[in-house]
């Protein structure tokens, strides 16, 4: 018997139960999908949702969020 696992096998299942459903949380491109599944890891995704848009208005792109400091992100994010 084998020990390694099929993953395309393994994952047909869940590719057709979410196939084509929207996600829970807003996003426009990987970045911010990142950051949202990061931050909702500790509070819901409708919370998430509600103060994501003037996260990213202050740091649209990874190269603004590396150069924050844990003063400024605080300001979006210290209720999460």
């Amino acid at each position: 018997m084998s020990d390694k696992i099929n993953w395309k096998e393994a994952m047909k299942p869940l590719l057709k139960k979410y196939k084509g459903k929207k996600h829970p949380l807003d996003y426009e491109n990987t970045y911010q999908l990142l950051v949202c599944v990061v931050l909702s890891a500790q509070d819901s995704d409708k919370h998430i949702n509600e103060i994501s848009p003037k996260f990213f208005e202050a740091y649209p792109n990874l190269e603004s969020l590396s150069r924050a400091s844990e003063e400024s992100l605080f300001k979006y994010i210290g209720k999460v």
